[in-house]
């Protein structure tokens, strides 16, 4: 059987649509409920879809797994740990010779640091590859020659003088992304030989399975403790920061929507307790506690929170679903990496999102309930008369 407080909650509610000015307020602090849910979900939904793509990017242009050096320049074991990783399944294992030089163009005396890398490039004797923003910087093109100072020295009769080579820039690559990215590019035996690391690499790439990369990961490193191994995540944990930071901030700022419409919730139960003032007394009277009109009116205000929060997700998740199946939120193909803008909804997303609705709906009604319980009865009855 239904307990007396919710059954009278129920009737408050139905026969407040007969009494406009409380309806409007009602119905006001549902759609603005509703309207919170569904900004925050849309929102939270087309972030994480971005974020998605991001990381999968991320997969696809940086190594599973990365072995660096530690506590020297360079990896001394490092077929003994490709021959281990590839045991352990990973089918892709790159050894890597890095550095950073100086490029000059000894014709207009500019230069500039450049990250040298081995890469897979094809190239002839006494070539190399440059990226494009960085032949830009120094004055050079394809066909030129660039002066590449290696950051070592060597002794001669003299003292000691850098170590430099002068090549033929026969390839510009794609401009470097960031601080980190290859401006220079060196076959293996070439770029070993500048930097002097005599043979080993500095680093090697590792790709295979991602889902096993931590495992594996932690395999590698007791095996050779005299190596770093990170895996992908931790390699781009910077851009996971940000990512994870702006998906917060915009989190805590959405969340205001649904703040605000539980401040209308207030002013909505607030006028239907002036309303019923005089019922309250006579409830009182009857034997009604102050607990029990207390969770009378808590439910009235709960039922708000609930239907405005029920069909926000209702909007919310249907708006975000057929979005994304269909691609209906097309993109220009030549302004961006997207055809269309993705959208992704997380279950644990979805259940915070209603919580945070949920409990600010039990903020917002708690006080005007409490003050309903702590009304006099005998001033409440003798309003009525």
């Amino acid at each position: 059987m239904t307990p007396w407080p919710s059954r009278i909650a129920a009737r408050y509610l139905w026969t407040a649509r007969k009494q406009r000015h409380i309806a409007f307020l009602s119905t006001i602090s549902i759609l603005g409920l509703a309207i919170g849910v569904f900004a925050l979900l849309i929102s939270i939904a087309l972030l994480s879809g971005l974020q998605d793509q991001i990381k999968a990017r991320l997969m696809e242009s940086s190594p599973h797994l990365l072995i660096e050096p530690a506590g020297s320049n360079t990896i001394d074991d490092a077929d003994a740990i490709a021959a281990a990783a590839r045991r352990l399944g990973m089918s892709d294992v790159r050894p890597l010779v890095s550095g950073i030089g100086w490029g000059a163009n000894e014709g207009e005396r500019r230069g500039r640091p450049v990250r040298i890398r081995s890469g897979s490039i094809l190239l002839p004797p006494g070539a190399i590859a440059l990226s494009r923003d960085t032949a830009a910087a120094i004055g050079l093109n394809t066909g030129d020659v660039v002066t590449i100072v290696a950051p070592r020295t060597r002794l001669t009769p003299f003292g000691p003088v850098p170590v430099w080579r002068k090549y033929k820039i026969t390839r510009l690559i794609a401009p470097a992304l960031d601080d980190r990215s290859t401006e220079a590019v060196l076959p293996f035996d070439e770029a070993t030989s500048l930097l002097g690391t005599n043979g080993k690499p500095t680093s090697i790439e590792m790709y295979g399975s991602v889902e096993r990369a931590e495992d594996i990961q932690s395999r590698l490193q007791r095996q050779f403790p005299n190596v770093q191994v990170k895996t992908w995540k931790e390699i781009n944990r910077p851009i996971f920061l940000a990512l994870r930071l702006e998906k917060i901030v915009l989190f805590a700022t959405i969340s205001l929507i649904i703040f605000v419409a539980a401040l209308n919730l207030i002013s909505s139960l607030s006028m239907m307790i002036l309303e019923k003032r005089p019922s309250v007394g006579v409830l009182r009277t009857l034997g009604a506690t102050e607990g029990n009109v207390y969770s009378l009116f808590l439910q009235v205000g709960l039922f708000i929170g609930i239907t405005g929060t029920l069909l926000g997700n209702v909007l919310g998740i249907g708006a975000a679903t057929l979005l994304d199946r269909y691609h209906l939120a097309r993109l220009p193909r030549d302004m961006t990496f997207l055809s269309y803008l993705p959208f992704a909804l997380d279950t644990s997303d979805i259940v915070l999102i209603n919580a945070i609705a949920i409990l600010l709906s039990i903020v917002a009604t708690w006080y005007p309930a409490r003050i309903a319980a702590r009304l006099d009865p005998i001033n409440a009855i003798k309003e009525e008369v």
